[in-house]
């Protein structure tokens, strides 16, 4: 079932429940009354979709939603974490935003190795914690310890933490490690960001010439 679909048959139950309150309840539907109403009904459908990306942790609802979604960023991102590269590219031609298409090259590029085109892009983030992030992670697959450090220090988050720690055990050949790292990052993230971590770390294992952990 699509989500358009799902969504809308919340709203007709929805408003069968609204119905029968207000006629149980006795009250006027008055226009307040109604508006009242739809402003109940979309948060909850807005609401739903935040949870969703932000805060699920369940993969499957989280996999359909970025399947099914209309945005060409989720629909970019289901393609290309299933190595459907044709759909991929399509679906990134209708995406206009520079915030996600600068994302959207360095997490290509990282995974080509095309090093010099990601530190081109890393001071287009307007997070200064995303660019550390992305920097400390270039620096260890170019093997730039002083780099690593440098930027390492600004970087707060504590999933983006466990991510390098996780890439660090890993250009250090501690596989053993870097999974101990990989795998606590995701326990501790959810909705789309567990979801892409789960899924990248997926494609780069299907990957004879992996170069990242994540």
């Amino acid at each position: 079932m699509s989500f358009s679909l799902r969504n809308l048959l919340i709203i007709i139950l929805l408003g069968v429940v609204g119905g029968l309150t207000i006629s149980l309840l006795d009250i006027k539907p008055t226009p307040i009354v109604w508006v009242t109403f739809f402003i109940i009904v979309f948060a909850i459908l807005v609401g739903k979709n935040v949870y969703i990306l932000k805060f699920s942790t369940n993969m499957n609802t989280v996999e359909r939603y970025v399947k099914n979604s209309k945005h060409p960023y989720y629909r970019f991102l289901y393609a290309y974490l299933h190595d459907n590269d044709a759909d991929a590219e399509k679906e990134l031609a209708k995406i206009t935003s520079d915030k996600l298409r600068v994302y959207i090259t360095i997490l290509i590029e990282l995974g080509r190795g095309n090093y010099d085109l990601v530190e081109k892009n890393l001071n287009k983030f307007h997070s200064k914690e995303h660019r550390d992030y992305y920097s400390a992670h270039l620096a260890l697959l170019k093997n730039s310890q002083d780099v690593y450090n440098e930027h390492r220090s600004g970087v707060k988050n504590r999933i983006y933490q466990l991510s390098l720690d996780a890439e660090m055990a890993y250009q250090q050949g501690n596989t053993v490690e870097a999974e101990r790292f990989g795998q606590q990052a995701i326990a501790e993230s959810k909705g789309v960001q567990r979801y892409l971590m789960i899924k990248t770390l997926e494609k780069n294992k299907r990957n004879p010439n992996r170069n990242s952990y994540f």
